[in-house]
């Protein structure tokens, strides 16, 4: 069994790698899911009777918290989804997740975590990989160690916008209440770390590119996505989603921009199996 103890340094703020979290049963229920992805900008009629998958990385978060890592200051850079069966809104699931990597960059460290969702039978539903900064205050670095990579948005032709919204700061804490990080609800924490207000969390953006996906008449019954948050999302921004389809059709790549056009948060379909009917399980 993986330990939860974090690292031996009294200032260590996560988990070192290899070590677990504790296993805990997860539930969203039908007020859980409508008020957070209404929150997001997304309509819950989407989904029915199906939970939606990217709302089990806020209980990734609660495994964070729960092990006593310090999450304040946390910023998502990139994530993968790949659900394998989809649960069904108030079915019991098992949460287990580890730290894979802490990478030191300039900017803090790096942690990479993996995640799985089992049903009731021990199967799994479905398996997340995270990667965040585990960000310094603004202005200070971390002498001698590698800088952060640069991440461009992958250009491309042929995009349609199908929504447009404006975020809130009541929305932002809407959807983020049980999970801390004061960069998503303290002005002077957020400028503390470089940013001019709070910012929505990734998950946030990660439920709106998601929506996408069942906004089409088909249902995705499997798929494996990888979304990259490139750019912050304050919690007064104005936002747009914009996807890319492929020539059969179906969605290849999802993006949200700001105002200004740039993309802040996009997501790519490597494999997805659909089918027509119903949204009940």
């Amino acid at each position: 069994m993986r330990s939860s103890t974090l690292a031996q340094d009294q200032d260590a703020r996560w988990i070192a790698p290899g070590g677990g979290y504790r296993k805990r049963t997860v539930c969203h229920d039908e007020t859980y899911q409508t008020v957070r992805l209404q929150a997001s900008g997304v309509d819950p009629s989407h989904y029915g009777a199906i939970a939606e998958s990217g709302l089990f990385g806020l209980d990734c978060f609660d495994s964070m918290v729960d092990a006593g890592c310090n999450i304040d200051g946390y910023v998502f850079l990139s994530q993968t989804y790949r659900l394998i069966r989809a649960p069904s809104v108030g079915e019991k699931l098992e949460i287990d997740g580890y730290v894979r990597d802490l990478a030191e960059t300039s900017r803090g460290q790096v942690a990479n975590e993996i995640y799985r969702f089992s049903d009731s039978e021990g199967r799994v539903c479905l398996e997340s990989e995270l990667t965040g900064l585990l960000a310094l205050p603004h202005g200070v670095t971390a002498e001698g160690a590698p800088a952060l990579p640069r991440r461009e948005a992958q250009p491309a032709d042929g995009w349609e916008m199908i929504q447009e919204k404006h975020v809130t700061p009541d929305d932002v804490r809407l959807f983020s209440q049980d999970v801390g990080n004061e960069v998503h609800f303290d002005v002077e924490f957020a400028r503390k770390h470089g940013f001019r207000a709070p910012i929505a969390q990734g998950i946030m953006s990660a439920v709106w590119l998601l929506s996408a996906l069942y906004r089409q008449g088909s249902i995705p019954v499997r798929f494996f996505v990888d979304v990259r948050y490139l750019r912050p999302v304050f919690w007064d921004d104005y936002a747009s989603l914009w996807v890319r389809r492929e020539p059969d059709g179906t969605i290849g790549m999802i993006q949200s921009r700001n105002l200004d056009g740039k993309v802040t948060a996009d997501l790519t379909v490597l494999s997805m199996t659909t089918q027509t009917g119903d949204k009940g399980v």
